[in-house]
């Protein structure tokens, strides 16, 4: 097993002056591509782009065949360096990917634990798949940039490393069934993402420094503990399967925010502390119930009782058996409809 990890982790306020250094240090050669967004093109990418002398390329789609025709563009290149949120770092990943090229992730917004992921979500045809990819060769956070994105996108990514507690506790599920065997120290790095979440509820909604680390930190230590397994066992679970039948129904919510609300069903239905978490989320300003997230009664329901047959991983779905009756009851005791 071979096992990447970022090569170098660049945090600070402002701190793409270092940029440059940073990639002499690495010796990836002199010739890049950013690929982002016109509106983070304004907002960093110009800049970065003057400090590296880097080719800016606005990546307008996530569909899998535009990122081909992307990847085409990038063989000349020596590193592709992603700058915006997910779609901006799926689209540099995915295509990098594709190239055989390393790739940097600059995000600037901490909305999921993507940044670190060698998962890249994207679209094919009228589907959301996730495929295959790469590891950030290294990840640039500037805190200035991130304390400024909007708090609804900071706390969809402390969502989705609160999801990680229904992710690992449906591993053990698995492993007790004899499908898949847990692996403590994955299954902890995950959980101690969580921590990192909880213990400082108050720095991240302060949107100070210290509050940003830390949902930084818990973000990559829970995309670590993907990439070392293997597969992203240890923080998708049941909970992202609810998310992804509700993303085939056509929601439009955050992906932090639908794998959390899903994760206070998915604990209740482990005979987890699923009030404890929906507090964490309160507290934290995340929506607990589907109409907070303009999903509608019937469509939560189905979304429930269809997230079994998602995917292969076996989950507490698998041992529940749930139908719609069954899945009404478990949302309405859950107060999520």
């Amino acid at each position: 097993m071979m096992i990447k990890f970022p090569y170098r982790v660049l945090i600070g306020k402002s701190p793409e002056g270092d940029i440059g250094a940073m990639l002499e240090d690495m010796r990836f050669g002199k010739k890049g591509a950013i690929i982002t967004d016109n509106n983070m093109k304004k907002l960093v990418g110009a800049k970065v782009a003057d400090i590296t002398g880097a080719e800016i390329i606005i990546a307008d789609s996530l569909e899998m065949e535009s990122l081909r025709k992307l990847s085409l563009s990038l063989k000349g290149k020596d590193y592709v360096m992603g700058i915006g949120g997910g779609r901006s770092i799926d689209a540099a990943k995915y295509a990098a990917y594709l190239a055989g090229k390393p790739w940097i992730a600059f995000p600037t917004v901490l909305s999921h634990d993507g940044v670190v992921s060698s998962r890249a979500s994207i679209n094919s045809g009228s589907s959301k798949v996730s495929v295959e990819a790469s590891e950030p060769s290294a990840i640039i956070a500037d805190m200035d940039v991130l304390s400024r994105a909007p708090y609804r996108h900071m706390a969809a990514g402390a969502g989705d490393v609160i999801s990680n507690i229904s992710a690992v506790e449906d591993w053990k599920i698995a492993d007790k069934a004899g499908k898949e065997k847990y692996h403590t120290v994955m299954g902890e790095l995950a959980l101690l993402s969580v921590k990192a979440v909880q213990e400082n509820v108050d720095d991240i909604k302060k949107r100070n420094q210290h509050g940003m680390e830390m949902l930084l930190w818990g973000l990559i230590s829970s995309g670590f503990a993907m990439n070392i397994y293997g597969s992203s066992r240890p923080a998708s679970g049941s909970e992202h399967n609810v998310s992804h039948a509700l993303d085939a129904m056509g929601s439009t919510a955050l992906h932090g925010e639908q794998v959390a609300l899903a994760t206070i069903v998915t604990v209740y239905l482990q005979g987890g502390d699923w009030k404890t978490i929906k507090k964490l989320m309160l507290d934290i300003g995340l929506p607990t119930t589907a109409k907070e997230l303009s999903i509608d009664r019937g469509t939560m329901i189905k979304a429930l009782a269809s997230a079994k047959a998602v995917r292969e991983r076996y989950t507490v779905l698998n041992e529940v058996n749930l139908k719609e009756a069954k899945a009404e009851k478990a949302l309405a005791d859950c107060g999520i409809i």
